[in-house]
């Protein structure tokens, strides 16, 4: 019997061909890359998960009486405010569980200003453990200092991120340790953000690597980039147009980077059609984490450009090879990122395991079975 249910977004967006680019990027929260975790919690929890979102009416909610489990992002910071989900969490008379939450904040790992009303949901979370114990899995040791300003360090301990056991194979290090060794003949880039200025130098440097060896262009957010990959090109105004334009490709004309974006921008809507895509690469790099975690989870070697306190946590606490931003803010090359690879396939697997028996230890506590493939990591 199926005792939980994810609170979120389903795992992939089925029929996504037919829908409209405004619906299918309500559908994945803003981000494609929400998936991956998502998808990570389906696969983590027994049995078939029943997705509902955030916002569904706190009464139907308490009819189905089982646990709500969580697969959270970078809720913590600034940027967000959830005063109005945290009163709606009022209402909710289940337990839950959250897993993956981190905090967002500059790379220098600052402790960032969080509004009150975001303090109050996590509040309301930890207050429905299904037994009293920590109910909050946090993506690492900076997000758990964010919780211990706000007084809640205790109701939370580190679990990493969720899309780190995608894999079940428990020697998913030592499988990519030995695809460190071939010609990285085919590269994807984990796409930005437009508005990453300040990375754009960076991120045209990937697309040349990218566009030399066939690659692909994989995007995650924003909506516009969305556009660009499903052959939208046409629908954005040439404002929108020309910024995507200066961060990716910024020599090309605007009808050039239109020809480019359909030759190389994909979008993904289900988790295992992207791995199965990433298969036949041989590199993965970006800004984006989950975009790079899915390059690893598919046993390819990859690399994060770590930007952020988000990124850097989550490639510190779970063995992601990872640079700084500003180490290659002027461009980069591909013999460049190679030389920068620090990667120990033993040390990774290793740690993956600790993280999987915490895991493990931290649903047991909270009165979630997990499943048989999720328990394969613990087996080496």
């Amino acid at each position: 019997m199926v005792t939980t249910f994810m609170l979120g977004i389903n795992e992939s967006v089925e029929g996504s061909c037919f829908l409209s680019t405004d619906k299918v990027y309500d559908l994945v929260g803003h981000n494609v890359g929400n998936l991956a975790f998502h998808y990570a919690v389906s696969q983590i929890l027994e049995g078939r998960q029943d997705a509902l979102p955030w916002h569904t009416d706190p009464d139907l909610l308490n009819k189905l009486r089982r646990i709500g489990v969580m697969p959270c992002a970078n809720q913590l910071g600034p940027h967000a405010d959830y005063g109005r989900l945290g009163s709606r969490f009022a209402a909710l008379d289940i337990p839950l569980v959250a897993i993956g939450l981190g905090a967002q904040g500059h790379s220098d790992y600052e402790i960032p200003e969080v509004p009150e009303g975001t303090i109050n949901w996590v509040r309301q979370i930890a207050a429905r453990s299904p037994k009293g114990l920590p109910n909050i899995g946090v993506r690492g040791e900076f997000t758990l200092k964010v919780l211990e300003r706000y007084g809640l360090a205790d109701r939370a301990i580190v679990t990493g991120c969720p899309s780190l056991f995608l894999n079940p194979n428990p020697g998913l290090g030592t499988k990519i340790e030995q695809n460190l060794k071939k010609k990285f003949s085919c590269v994807a880039v984990a796409a930005g953000h437009q508005k990453w200025s300040h990375l754009s130098k960076i991120e045209s440097s990937l697309t040349k690597i990218m566009e030399e060896t066939g690659g692909s262009y994989i995007v995650q957010s924003p909506k516009e980039m969305v556009s660009l990959a499903r052959g939208e090109a046409d629908t954005l105004s040439i404002s929108d147009l020309t910024e995507c334009r200066d961060y990716a490709q910024p020599g090309l004309t605007l009808d050039e980077f239109k020809h480019w974006a359909r030759r190389y921008a994909r979008a993904f809507f289900n988790i295992s059609e992207w791995m199965e895509y990433l298969r036949s690469v041989d590199f993965v790099v970006g800004a984006r984490i989950h975009g790079v975690m899915l390059g690893l989870q598919a046993g390819i070697p990859s690399l994060c450009i770590a930007h952020d306190s988000r990124t850097r946590e989550m490639c510190e606490t779970m063995g992601v090879p990872f640079v700084m931003a500003s180490e290659i803010a002027n461009g980069t090359s591909l013999e460049d990122l190679r030389s920068r690879i620090k990667f120990d396939g033993a040390k990774f697997d290793d740690l993956r395991q600790v993280l999987a028996a915490r895991l493990e230890s931290f649903l047991q506590q909270n009165d979630i079975t997990s499943s048989s493939r999720f328990k394969q990591i613990l087996r080496k």
